[in-house]
């Protein structure tokens, strides 16, 4: 985190978390970029090289992110009448659409779950702000989102692990001069209004901390309601360095915070698969009787003109098929004038390496063992397929996709509440906000199969479609195993 930020903010009055912690953001944001030193290497001669790579940070990251909100998921809400329901619905879905909501929050849950915090906030554009700080909308005054990462975040005040203060920072270059942008979100109690509000300041810094004056931009403003504009996501996963931090940090965990060394494993692995056969080519050695030289000029990095004795091989395409050299004769019976060296490759040792380093990572990762899984002639396995194995992953998905829901309800309770307070709509932020999981991906499997089992009942589904999916049978042979049974006798094998 920027000297100059944290600097301001003390003279605040604000206590932010060690910048130590940032350190931890910034080696989880390399492993998630596939830039880290760890993967560079010298050879015997002092070229810097760099390791073949997996990049396996960000596909957990990617993975967490699919199995956790889909397109099809269906974001609504429930108030306290249906009247009320109807209204918010139908200003959020056009408000979801417009903010293009469905579309960014993939990116945002997947830089959550690869540097262990994300946020997102709602801001208002083309706004009036008058004297005490009150909003008010005119016909060009619209909203808009901003995703932030981890590095961004700094947690002011923490209850109960929760963020309740705020600051997002974020860094510009305006005519090749750097510049701070400083928005702190502060929830304080208002004697004249008899509550506790929201006030948002939007501080500008030059690179030696000075203010910098922005026209149209509101230096504070007061949002009239405990609901914050801002929305944090964190995985489902217990911080181990807040300890440290007196349990105040705020800050969320990476996913693979714990699996730095089995993402060392998968890079070291797959590494050595593929120098196996980058150097396991077929070489053949010649006599030197048999090889002729030439002359050629080149240039030397100065630009100086010199010579140098180039090898001409028997075997180039260039050449007669017959040769003659030397005076000397070869007892080519006790040494050939070419020897062929085929080295063997180790493709299935160097595949078992990299399918148990997977599987190690992905189990560290909280996928479960062998999410991985690449079978000879099968393909990968898909994570349907997988779900209906390994019940881990399932678990600790529900868990994920609380706070997954907790996230978007933020989102949708600022929305609503700006519409109410700003636009002047009939709805309110008073509501439960509902994520409806489209896919059934985090459904157990026996709720899955007793589903299906009803869908079947119903005439919904077919019969052969529950052993493709559960017994992970082709069409045609799913068909003939059904051929003759009733529903009641479809089964477990």
């Amino acid at each position: 985190m920027n000297k100059v930020v944290l600097k301001y903010l003390k003279e605040q009055g604000y206590e932010t978390v060690s910048t130590d912690y940032y350190n931890w953001i910034e080696l989880w944001e390399s492993w998630w970029k596939n830039e880290v030193d760890f993967h560079k290497y010298h050879d015997q001669s002092g070229k810097e090289r760099k390791l073949y790579t997996l990049g396996m940070a960000k596909r957990i990251a990617e993975d967490w992110s699919s199995i956790l909100f889909t397109e099809r998921d269906e974001i609504t809400t429930e108030a306290k009448t249906q009247k009320q329901t109807k209204a918010n619905n139908e200003y959020l879905t056009k408000q979801l659409k417009l903010l293009k909501v469905y579309d960014d929050l993939p990116t945002a849950i997947e830089k959550a779950m690869a540097m262990g915090t994300a946020g997102a906030i709602l801001r208002v554009k083309h706004a009036s702000v008058d004297k005490q700080g009150n909003l008010s909308a005119n016909n060009r005054t619209s909203l808009d989102i901003i995703y932030v990462e981890a590095s961004q975040i700094i947690p002011l005040r923490v209850e109960h692990g929760e963020i309740v203060d705020v600051a997002i920072v974020s860094e510009n270059y305006v005519k090749n001069e750097k510049e701070y942008y400083i928005e702190i979100h502060k929830l304080e109690y208002k004697e004249k209004l008899e509550k506790e509000v929201y006030t948002i300041s939007n501080t500008y810094l030059n690179e030696n901390g000075e203010e910098i004056e922005k026209e149209g931009i509101a230096k504070n403003y007061t949002i009239n309601s405990s609901i914050p504009s801002f929305s944090i996501l964190k995985p489902a996963i217990a911080n181990p360095l807040d300890v440290s931090y007196n349990n105040v940090n705020g800050l969320g965990f990476s996913v693979y915070g714990t699996a730095i060394d089995q993402l060392k494993a998968c890079d070291i692995t797959y590494n050595n698969f593929v120098m196996d056969f980058y150097l396991g080519g077929k070489k053949v050695f010649y006599n030197n009787k048999i090889v002729d030289t030439k002359t050629v000029q080149r240039k030397d990095a100065n630009g100086n003109i010199i010579e140098e004795q180039v090898e001409i091989y028997p075997d180039d395409i260039t050449r007669q098929q017959w040769k003659t050299y030397g005076d000397e004769m070869i007892n080519l019976q006790q040494e050939p004038a070419i020897k062929e060296y085929n080295p063997e490759l180790r493709v299935e040792e160097d595949t078992k390496g990299i399918q148990f380093a997977l599987n190690m990572f992905s189990f560290k990762g909280g996928l479960g063992t062998e999410y991985y899984r690449f079978d000879v002639g099968k393909g990968i396995v898909t994570a349907t397929q997988y779900v209906g194995d390994r019940q881990d992953l399932v678990a600790n998905a529900n868990k994920h996709r609380k706070k997954v829901d907790e996230f978007v309800s933020g989102i949708c309770k600022a929305i609503l509440l700006f519409g109410r307070i700003l636009f002047k709509e009939s709805v309110t932020e008073d509501c439960n906000v509902t994520i409806t999981d489209k896919d059934g991906f985090m459904v157990d499997t026996e709720t899955a199969k007793q589903e299906f089992r009803q869908d079947i009942a119903q005439g919904i589904r077919q019969e052969w479609e529950y052993r493709v999916k559960f017994f992970g049978e082709d069409e045609a042979t799913a068909k003939a195993m059904v051929k003759n049974e009733e529903i009641e006798d479809i089964g477990e094998e």
